[in-house]
């Protein structure tokens, strides 16, 4: 979140800082005799080392005093907007619009290149893809005769289909969305998978966008979709009609529609305070469209699994925290009153009763089938006189319900032994992958010139991204709690909502591949850890950092042909007497998003080590993601541990 720490009420409002030869005249000078003479740069420069008090700026005797400057641009600054007159560069928005497209094409050839392999249904797709099938055809889901699994390879299932319904423990999105895909490329792995790769591929377009509005930097932007395009879990989840992928897309989706309406609200909030005093009435903003489309993205993605509530209650907190911030930082009227319980209730509406009626309307072919699972449910209690809990709610409504506490109890009772199975905490350094596709030797034969061939789909992450992820987490943590910047927490709520929760279910069975609903804020995180590193990442307009770095090079202690910026412990390990980049010939500012002189050797070295350690990982683990046929020597190779296997 930005700094408010200037938001206090007895503080003065700060405004933009000024020029060099304004600063120049307001230091005094020494005038007793015996004093010690010093230029003005020479004591601003103390200044910035903590030596002297702050230069205060010459008043006018009839200038306006600065806290009473309430202007658009101030309250702007204050909100951790940029000026009014402020737009990205064109070269930015190209150069970002190019590495999305770079980085989703990427994301197309891992995704889609051999999807159809193997040609028969593997891991949970037995019931995934079958569930899916049903719900085109008959409307709900229903059981199948024996040996349907097996009638997959060949695509004629037609016959294998019964209209019995059948007991399923997920919602319907999910699989209405693989059955689409057999539904426009027929009954083949091609068809069962295209949405899942599809969904991959939107993901990897997604996170590229968020981080180009959070970073206004191409290259950080690309790096991040970088990553996702070549990471394991993302790779291996958008080649297998599973559900968990959707998770990813939806979730991911939701963050973006965040972050779009954080700076909507802030900038219509400003707008509206504009020149009117202290202690106004903030303008209440009904209409909020991206916190809207927000709801509906967290709607969407409980429909494909229920683990998506835990991510609306985090991003729910996250609103009202940031709309009560904004309040506080313009020194809105009562604005923790306003703020707590007008803009709380408000955001609860927006996005609680939303969701909860996207994730209804997810039901509609189970509503329109008298025949699906438990649809009759109450009716036929009320026929045959027993008692009806909720006898006050309609009939169809009160039978879902019943179905969903049935489910709920299906889940919490899970504690199945299973041989892949992983707890959360080993989750983040991929101790124990799931094993999706590992056919008998004896179906391979000797065709990778081996006595003993190997087909393996092996759902592990990309472990540079993933081991390096867990530092950069550290650093993100860090400078969103220090720096209070709230770009930091966008990617930090998806790891709040979508992978603490699994810590309450220490005896569920639950497995790794889970994490493929997170890997997007995992290569945030990294990307914007390097780009922090790095001195990509400046400061936020108007707060506390971005006021001492301006004093800084003001002062002439950072700037053009200086060192960069750097904080204590890198000056501790001694980068402080680097010098940035002047004129970079490989890095422009069209493409990091800042001037040359903030960049940091030290950042940009960890930042080519991941990348040619991810990409090497990647290309090595190719064909253990693709289920390619290999020697058993060669996969046994990429065994590291013994969890692995």
């Amino acid at each position: 979140m930005t700094d408010n720490r200037h938001d206090l009420p007895d503080t003065p409002e700060v405004g933009p800082l000024p020029s060099p030869g304004a600063v120049e005249a307001a230091v005094p000078a020494a005038s007793a005799p015996g004093a010690e003479s010093v230029s003005p740069r020479e004591e601003l420069a103390r200044w910035a080392a903590g030596k002297r008090p702050a230069p205060t700026a010459p008043t006018a005797p009839t200038a306006t005093p600065l806290m009473d400057n309430r202007s658009g641009d101030v309250l702007r600054a204050r909100l951790g907007l940029r000026p009014t007159s402020w737009a990205l560069a064109a070269s930015l928005r190209i150069n970002g619009w190019a590495v999305t497209a770079i980085v989703t094409l990427l994301a197309a050839v891992t995704r889609f290149v051999g999807l159809s392999h193997p040609r028969g249904l593997m891991f949970d797709e037995i019931y995934y893809v079958k569930e899916g099938y049903a719900l085109w055809h008959v409307g709900y889901e229903a059981e199948w005769k024996e040996g349907a699994d097996a009638l997959f390879a060949t695509g004629d299932v037609a016959h294998a289909l019964t209209t019995k319904p059948s007991y399923v423990v997920h919602p319907e999105l999910g699989k209405w969305l693989i059955g689409s895909g057999m539904e426009i490329f027929g009954v083949n792995s091609f068809g069962w998978r295209f949405m899942p790769a599809l969904a991959g591929v939107l993901t990897v377009l997604l996170v590229t966008r968020i981080m180009m509005r959070l970073t206004h930097s191409p290259l950080l932007a690309g790096l991040a979709g970088f990553f996702l395009a070549i990471d394991g879990i993302g790779i291996t989840e958008s080649r297998i009609a599973l559900l968990d992928n959707f998770i990813g897309l939806f979730a991911t989706c939701a963050l973006y529609c965040l972050v779009r309406d954080r700076q909507w609200m802030r900038e219509r909030l400003a707008r509206g305070l504009a020149d009117r005093p202290a202690g106004s009435t903030a303008p209440l903003l009904l209409w909020r469209p991206w916190l809207l489309a927000t709801a509906i993205s967290l709607g969407l993605t409980c429909s494909i699994k229920w683990s998506g509530l835990y991510l609306l209650a985090a991003v729910g907190v996250l609103v009202v925290v940031w709309d009560v911030c904004a309040l506080r930082a313009v020194r809105a009227r009562s604005w923790h009153t306003a703020g707590f319980l007008g803009r709380g209730l408000q955001d609860f509406l927006y996005l609680v009763p939303t969701a909860l009626v996207v994730y209804v309307a997810g039901w509609f072919s189970w509503f329109a089938h008298s025949e699906a699972f438990n649809r009759d449910w109450a009716a036929q209690r009320r026929e045959t006189g027993q008692m009806l809990p909720r006898s006050w709610m309609p009939d169809s409504l009160n039978s879902l319900l019943d179905y969903h506490i049935r489910m709920y109890r299906f889940h919490v009772g899970l504690d199945s032994s299973h041989p892949y199975m992983s707890k959360p905490l080993s989750w983040l350094v991929q101790m124990r992958p799931t094993l999706f596709y590992y056919p008998p030797k004896e179906q391979l034969g000797s065709s990778c010139g081996s006595d003993h061939c190997v087909e393996a789909i092996s759902a592990i992450g990309n472990i540079p991204v993933w081991w390096f992820g867990i530092g950069a987490l550290a650093v993100v943590i860090t400078v969103a709690v220090a720096r209070r910047d709230w770009r930091m927490w966008v990617p930090l709520i998806g790891y709040v909502g979508l992978y603490l929760p699994w810590f309450q279910y220490p005896d569920r069975t639950i497995f790794s591949f889970y994490t493929v609903a997170f890997v997007p804020c995992v290569v945030m995180v990294l990307a914007l850890a390097l780009g922090s590193l790095s001195g990509m990442i400046p400061p936020l307009p108007g707060s506390a950092a971005a006021r001492d770095e301006e004093y800084a090079v003001i002062a002439g202690t950072t700037g053009p042909g200086l060192p960069a910026p750097r904080g204590v412990i890198a000056r501790f390990l001694g980068f402080g007497r680097w010098r940035g980049i002047a004129n970079p010939s490989f890095l422009t500012e069209e493409w990091i998003g800042v001037s040359g002189w903030r960049l940091r050797y030290e950042g940009l070295a960890a930042m080519g080590v991941v990348v040619l350690l991810a990409v090497a990982f990647g290309l090595l683990w190719w064909p253990l993601w693709t289920g390619q046929t290999i020697s058993y020597d060669f996969w046994y190779w990429h065994m590291w541990f013994q969890s692995w296997i």
